[in-house]
């Protein structure tokens, strides 16, 4: 059963004041950019891995692995790789001629990524992998390393993937230490619209609307909305795509009570029923 409470800003406004306040993206009313801001980010360190849902249907699109192993008593080898968890899967690579051994791009913000690009690539599908960072250790000392994802910071992979036999394109954001050791995932984003070409970093469509100006915070099974438009539907889901909780709000600054869901990362879905524009925002419970 879902329980809500209006805000009565005495209770909760001192709660809520110290945490960083994140403002989730939009998707315009013809249901175009939806853009996940996820909090925190994702720190990943020596063999640890990220799944990639873009679409968050519960179906993981990509994984992003880091991988260590040694090839002899003094040599080390870190390498960070995206692997592809379908065959129609890719991600945007470097170099054509290079074939399954291309790089993946460090987009800039604003990079385009669409159906007008050629290098496209998913490293055979099968257990295939593309590099983003490759580093070699000699006795601790870092003595080479190649791809685009080496000490980087806000770098874009861009990327495409299958929805119901569809293509779709999208984006995932990152940092990337030298050696491959340390790596943060900050953010993703995709077009819902089949074919439909992104560019790195965007997390709006076109046709910007008031929900540009939702602000999202998540304290203690809590989940307070700022400046809603009117009449806002919300939803909650769990990771696996189940709806645990779901309401509407009746003011524009409103308190979801979550208490009965389960600690974990759950997303939040908004619908601004006049404009049908809907945002949706990675949080933690």
């Amino acid at each position: 059963m879902e329980k809500t409470t209006r805000n009565t800003l005495s209770k909760r406004l001192a709660q809520y004041g110290a945490l960083t306040v994140a403002i989730a993206g939009v998707a315009d009313a013809s249901g175009q950019i939806v853009y996940t801001d996820i909090t925190p980010d994702y720190n990943g360190g020596i063999n640890t891995d990220y799944a990639l849902d873009l679409n968050n249907d519960g179906t993981i699109d990509f994984d992003i692995i880091q991988l260590q192993y040694s090839s002899s008593s003094s040599i080390i080898v870190n390498r960070l790789a995206i692997f592809p968890q379908d065959a129609a899967n890719e991600t945007l690579i470097d170099d054509p001629s290079a074939g399954n051994y291309g790089y993946p791009f460090a987009l800039n913000s604003g990079g385009v990524i669409s159906n007008g690009q050629v290098t496209w690539n998913n490293n055979g599908f099968s257990n295939g992998y593309q590099s983003l960072n490759w580093a070699l250790s000699y006795y601790g000392s870092l003595i080479a390393n190649d791809g685009n994802f080496v000490d980087v910071t806000d770098k874009y992979i861009g990327l495409r993937f299958n929805i119901s036999g569809q293509t779709h394109y999208g984006w995932a954001r990152l940092d990337v230490n030298a050696n491959a050791t340390s790596w943060v995932v900050k953010s993703y984003a995709y077009n819902s619209v089949a074919g439909e070409p992104i560019n790195a970093g965007q997390t709006l469509s076109v046709n910007e609307s008031t929900m540009n100006n939702i602000k999202i915070v998540a304290l203690n099974k809590s989940i307070a909305l700022y400046n809603l438009p009117e009449n806002t539907d919300y939803r909650l889901y769990a990771t696996s795509g189940q709806s645990v909780l779901n309401g509407t709000t009746i003011n524009d600054t409103y308190v979801v009570e979550a208490g009965a869901v389960a600690t974990g990362i759950y997303i939040l879905e908004l619908n601004d029923r006049a404009t049908n524009t809907v945002i949706r925002k990675k949080i933690v419970l």
